[in-house]
């Protein structure tokens, strides 16, 4: 029961923050064995898909950057939408990870692995991480869960659910 509302706090964090400016974005996209890097003044994203994954990165504030590992069969999805931020995520053996940042200041980092899913999702001078070390969430808003561990955590202001 807490995966599912951490993922519904997680992407509700998106659709009620927004996403940035659809002109300043800068994207990247792979799939089987591509890489794309992209540098747009302060923007930068990186997508690389091993074979059988695909890979997605996308900086929409024109100063930050966004970076997806997709290998073996995995899926990595990395969305930038705050200033100075970075969102980080990775996809191994067809694994799923989805990373979003939404202020500015923010670090987020999912690895999705063994064919489960991982969402992070990180508020403005915070952190969200969900990896095979573990689950983390930082600042004043934050989400995350794994369904490979089953652990999550959101963080709203002084509410912190681990």
């Amino acid at each position: 029961m807490f995966g599912i509302a951490a993922v519904a706090a997680a992407f509700g964090l998106t659709s009620l923050l927004g996403g940035g400016h659809a002109a300043a974005s800068t994207n990247c996209t792979a799939n089987d064995n591509q890489r794309v890097e992209r540098a747009n003044g302060q923007s930068h994203c990186i997508a690389n898909a091993g074979p059988g994954s695909r890979a997605s990165a996308q900086d929409t504030t024109n100063n930050g950057a966004a970076l997806a590992v997709a290998t073996t069969g995995g899926t990595a999805t990395a969305q930038n939408n705050g200033v100075n931020s970075s969102a980080l995520a990775s996809g191994i053996h067809r694994g799923n990870g989805y990373a979003y940042t939404m202020g500015p200041y923010s670090t987020s980092v999912a690895q999705g692995r063994s064919g489960g899913t991982t969402v992070a999702v990180s508020g403005a001078a915070g952190g969200a991480f969900a990896t095979g070390d573990g689950v983390a969430c930082l600042g004043s808003m934050a989400a995350t869960y794994d369904t490979t561990t089953g652990r999550g955590c959101f963080r709203w202001g002084e509410l912190y659910v681990h």
